[in-house]
């Protein structure tokens, strides 16, 4: 199916298999760096899941995307991808999609899904795991490429805010989509205020559509003029354009931390019911803040059968203590205004 010399052959089109969300995407961005490092002037196409279109608009990566809709189903995907035949295909998401397209070589890893360890290592070395017998190593890394436009966007809506270049910007992200996953709002309103205090940082409050009641409900409770609520205002790469900028994310386990990771920002991330080890955030400058219960790391999240006891227990203190030492580092006086 596919040749352990695959890197070494000439390829044009190349048809990668991606998957559902945006979290799960960023996880392979270090496997798909690698096949897009190999192949420089090969084209490269893309399936992705419908909650993950923004990972791939605009994406400079991609040559194609299709969007896997399972309300269209997959017999009306697979007509799409058969009308160009490809070199190499590269699977994620573990499908018999390949098995119906037309390729000259096909890359699955079912035996690989099936005996790799799962619970103590991080996703994305896992997968770039898989890669690596035909395609050699690659430093762990994830990847979300975002337009110079977008940061003039975010950059002038700042300058119209009153944020400056020299100010010391923290990012707060009190959503997540399982609401379980969510530390607590009034803690996430407490920690707010201190950092403000403690370094009169100014502060961004993000989320998603969906997450604009609560976005506000925080802004509210720190009840600063430093403060700003951005939940349900940006897109994907606006969203990506502040991490960036930011001193500071301090975030729940969600595809934004990820996506924060990606950008290069650093990260305190708050975990309760989930797997750091797994899941956790990559970066030089990222911490993971969890509680130590017996249960930690979780294996049932949403099956919990102590009320979610790991992410009640975690207090302000706990994650201040980061914080300090990422803006401690950050905190370099200007001599110019940006």
């Amino acid at each position: 199916m596919c040749p352990r010399n695959i890197s070494k052959i000439e390829l044009k089109n190349i048809l990668i298999i991606g998957l559902s969300c945006l979290g799960d995407n960023l996880l392979i961005t270090p496997a798909i760096k690698k096949i897009k490092d190999t192949y420089k002037n090969s084209e490269i196409d893309i399936v992705v899941g419908q909650r993950a279109v923004d990972f791939v608009f605009e994406n400079p990566w991609f040559s194609n995307y299709f969007i896997y809709n399972k309300k269209d189903g997959l017999l009306k995907l697979i007509k799409k991808l058969r009308q160009k035949k490809y070199d190499l295909i590269v699977d994620f998401r573990n499908s018999l999609i390949p098995f119906f397209l037309k390729s000259k070589y096909r890359l699955t890893f079912f035996k690989n899904e099936l005996f790799s360890e799962k619970f103590y290592t991080h996703e994305s070395e896992r997968i770039m795991n898989f890669l690596e017998p035909f395609f050699g190593k690659e430093v762990i890394k994830l990847y979300f490429p975002i337009g110079n436009n977008y940061r003039e966007k975010i950059r002038d809506i700042f300058h119209s805010l009153g944020i400056k270049q020299s100010d010391l910007l923290v990012v707060l992200n009190p959503g997540a989509k399982f609401e379980e996953k969510r530390w607590d709002k009034e803690k996430f309103s407490i920690l707010g205020k201190e950092l403000i205090k403690n370094y009169g940082v100014k502060i961004i409050i993000t989320g998603s559509k969906d997450e604009e009641k609560l976005t506000e409900e925080v802004k509210e409770l720190i009840n600063e003029d430093s403060v700003f609520n951005f939940g349900g205002k940006t897109n994907l790469k606006e969203l990506a354009a502040i991490f960036e900028r930011s001193d500071l994310v301090v975030t729940n386990d969600t595809g934004s931390m990820h996506l924060a990771c990606a950008v290069g920002a650093s990260v305190v991330a708050i975990f309760g019911p989930s797997n750091p080890y797994r899941y956790g955030p990559i970066g030089a400058r990222s911490f993971v803040v969890h509680s130590n219960i017996d249960c930690f790391p979780c294996k049932r999240e949403s099956k919990c059968k102590i009320g979610f006891k790991c992410i009640k227990e975690i207090e302000v203190d706990d994650v201040l203590k980061y914080c300090f030492i990422i803006l401690d580092e950050k905190q370099q006086p200007q001599l110019f205004e940006i």
